[in-house]
């Protein structure tokens, strides 16, 4: 039998774009030939032609962080424009099975309509989910606009889509709720990648290693951004610090709000205390970052949209066995028991403060939370995952039979 031959279409750099690398890897070492069209990176450096056993296609543009809503649009139906055109052309050669097209946006899954013309079958795989996401972000009058408009792409995209894939329960929910059927919906979960993060790793905790020596370290890392709580947590060192002079916070990553952030954390007194690193591809160097670190914090706000985030990190600090300080959003919630991990009203300082004096001071809660959290975790591993994924892919192609549905994954 011939393999599967799968496109990957995403307003991204590849492999920059996790879910989409993570996705694509997964159905290459399981035997299909993959191909990736995405972006070219912004800064200019070149991309290879092959990442892992996936070929790639970068289009010749770029994307600008941080633009107005109306210029990032423009640029969305640029790119789905020049990525229709391309997958044409390469299914033409390449005569696919599975188009598997990453939102934001939405829209951008009629990029396929040329091969769901000729027989592929197309995938729409929600990472953010546009109406919460565009009311989180948009002004209130604005909001009452771009919201319904939001919904109604989401939903005639979804309808074009032969099946829809999320990242996880509360945005299988949204999408439910908004109409689509359970038997064309399912989620993969973007848990820890164990070629990036290998289970060698899974050390002691340094400052239990180190004898009590040192500062105790906590560590945020991903997007800055004030929708995600970095705010909270300095606030929150700058409480904590009065009791517990030894804590301090590392935060990997970029974003829009990285400036100000810095210049909160002087004003706050925490020059010496909080680092602020460039962001990193994933590979080793993210994760020995981890496990340098003695515990995690994630303090997303609750906006109406970070309450669904099922925090990637979350999975591969506990993969990692590193004990974690969360915000208590319904997402968090569902994943982690309140014995796994210490969670705090998302808008109080003074919760995040009080837990990490506590954490920080109670070696015996460290071992226990990390012992849960790993317990919680495993039945989102990766490896369960990718095989979930590679069966859709040959029930969609009709390369083996359905025998039960995708079912939706909710909590316990």
């Amino acid at each position: 039998m011939d393999r599967l031959k799968i496109a990957v279409i995403a307003f991204d750099a590849y492999p920059d774009e996790v879910r989409a690398r993570r996705l694509a890897e997964a159905a290459a070492d399981c035997g299909a030939e993959v191909d990736v069209i995405g972006l070219s990176r912004g800064n200019g450096a070149p991309l290879p032609q092959e990442h892992h056993g996936v070929r790639i296609y970068p289009l010749p543009m770029t994307r600008k962080l941080g633009a107005p809503l109306a210029w990032t649009t423009l640029e969305w139906l640029g790119f789905t424009a020049l990525a229709a055109v391309k997958v044409a052309q390469l299914h033409a050669k390449r005569h696919y099975d599975i188009i598997h097209v990453h939102n934001m946006p939405d829209f951008l899954v009629f990029s396929a309509l040329i091969p769901k013309l000729r027989g592929a079958r197309v995938i729409l795989d929600v990472q953010d989910v546009s109406p919460e996401l565009m009311a989180a972000k948009a002004g209130k009058r604005a909001r009452a606009v771009l919201v319904p408009l939001a919904k109604a792409q989401e939903r005639v995209s979804a309808a074009f889509a032969d099946f829809v894939v999320t990242v996880g329960w509360p945005f299988e929910q949204r999408l439910l709720a908004r109409g689509i059927p359970p038997r064309k919906l399912a989620s993969f979960i973007n848990s820890a990648d164990p070629q990036i993060f290998p289970a060698s790793l899974q050390g002691p905790i340094p400052y239990d290693a180190h004898g009590r020596q040192g500062p105790f370290r906590f560590m945020f890392y991903g997007t800055i951004s004030r929708r995600l709580g970095i705010d909270t947590a300095l606030r929150a060192l700058a409480l904590a610090r009065r009791e517990a002079p030894a804590l301090e916070l590392d935060i990997l990553g970029e974003g829009d709000d990285v400036g100000a952030f810095k210049a909160m954390a002087d004003e706050l007194g925490l020059h010496d205390a909080v680092r602020f690193y460039p962001l990193v591809s994933p590979g080793p160097e993210l994760a020995n970052f981890v496990v340098s670190h003695d515990a995690g914090i994630v303090p997303y706000h609750t906006d109406g949209f970070a309450d669904l985030l099922l925090p990637t990190k979350a999975y591969e600090m506990a993969w990692l066995r590193r004990p974690m300080i969360a915000s208590n959003t319904p997402a968090i919630g569902s994943m982690f028991r309140p014995e796994s991990v210490l969670l705090c009203d998302s808008e109080s300082p003074e919760a995040f403060a009080e837990a990490m004096t506590r954490l920080y001071r109670d070696a015996g809660l460290r071992q226990s939370m990390v012992t849960n959290a790993a317990r919680d975790y495993e039945r989102f591993r990766w490896e369960h995952e990718r095989e979930r994924y590679y069966g859709l892919l040959q029930e969609l192609a009709h390369r083996a039979p359905r025998t039960h549905a995708i079912e939706v994954q909710l909590p316990d």
